[in-house]
Formats: structure tokens, C-alpha cells, sequence
């Protein structure tokens, strides 16, 4: 492997602050830099790329919601109509318009 001279300085830089820093490791570094010299470096493996086994999975969930959500608005909003005699204030006794007095018979 050949490295160009920016390369083989900085590896110098790191190898004088280990040395300094921990002498057991560089004295290792340097046993392994002699045995590993005239070895070719190994060639890159490419790695997959993992893809989740199922892609369209966080669609169908935002579907979901969005279908769940949709239909509970429209229950809500059924539920909510009164038609004309629906009570639109609250008051404690309940609905005025829609109580029967004791003069009116159905």
C-alpha cells in the first residue's frame, strides 16, 4: 500500500502522541507494523444495504390513522346533529326547546 506524504506525517503525529501517551499500546502498533509490512491491505467487501422486509408499512399505518380518524369525525359530526329542535346552549335543567310541558300532550 502506498500513502502519500500528508499520510504518512499525520500517521507519524499519531504514532508520536501513543507512544507519549501509551507506551504498551505503540510498542503492540509497532510489533504489528513490522509483521503487516509487506502485506497487500485486503480488498473492500461491499455490505448490503438492509431494507426493511416491509417498505410499505409506515404508509399503510398513516393510512390507517388517517381513515380511523376520518371516520370518527364523521360519527362525531352524525352524532352532534340534532336537526331544528337541537339544543344549542347548555343549561342545567336540560334542552328548553326540547322539554314537553305539563299543557302540551304528544
Amino acid at each position: 500500500m502506498t500513502l502519500s506524504e500528508r499520510d504518512k506525517q499525520a500517521l507519524g503525529s499519531i504514532e508520536n502522541g501513543l507512544a507519549g501517551s501509551d507506551p504498551l499500546l505503540a510498542s503492540m502498533l509497532n510489533i504489528f507494523s513490522r509483521l503487516a509490512a509487506g502485506e497487500e491491505m485486503p480488498a473492500r467487501k461491499k455490505t448490503r444495504v438492509r431494507r426493511d422486509p416491509r417498505p410499505g408499512w409506515s404508509r399503510a399505518m398513516l393510512l390507517a390513522w388517517v381513515a380511523i380518524s376520518g371516520g370518527l369525525l364523521a360519527v362525531g359530526l352524525i352524532l352532534n346533529t340534532g336537526g331544528h329542535k337541537a339544543c344549542t346552549g347548555w343549561t342545567g335543567t336540560g334542552c328548553p326547546s326540547l322539554s314537553i310541558s305539563p299543557h302540551q300532550h304528544p
